[in-house]
């Protein structure tokens, strides 16, 4: 397991920066839930009995075109976590990968075999804030 998980966003959206967080003070996931069109993901540690990080990503509206659920984008998040805490073993930084804002969207299918043509390709939704609250 890697020392740090990495965050691509700060405390105010669209600042540039990137926020380390020490898995050895990760205590636990408290929380990932979809509302208001915003996927957070709650993160709490052991340094306080408040402290806590908030990470936010553009969440599912529910718009048809999306192809996908709230069940869907907070399953896709909670695996994007576990699969950033378990990577990189004995590395420094393991970076939480952004999760899918639209799959992709094959054509009909009609029995025909090889190739299959995607129509819609897929899009990924990248992380805006990740606050510290201590």
């Amino acid at each position: 397991m890697a020392q740090f998980l990495k965050v691509n966003a700060g405390p105010v959206a669209d600042d540039g920066i990137e926020t380390l967080i020490p898995i050895s003070k990760i205590a636990g996931i408290s929380s990932v839930t979809n509302a208001t069109s915003v996927t957070t993901i709650v993160i709490k540690t052991d340094s306080t009995a408040t402290s806590l990080y908030t990470i936010a990503v553009p969440g599912v509206t529910g718009a048809a075109s999306q192809l996908t659920t709230s069940a869907m984008r907070e399953k896709d998040a909670t695996d994007a976590l576990n699969a950033a805490l378990t990577a990189n073993p004995g590395g420094v930084v393991s970076t939480l990968n952004a999760v899918p804002a639209f799959y992709q969207t094959p054509a009909a299918q009609s029995g025909e075999q090889g190739k299959i043509l995607i129509t819609q390709p897929a899009t990924w939704a990248q992380y805006t804030t990740c606050i510290y609250t201590p």
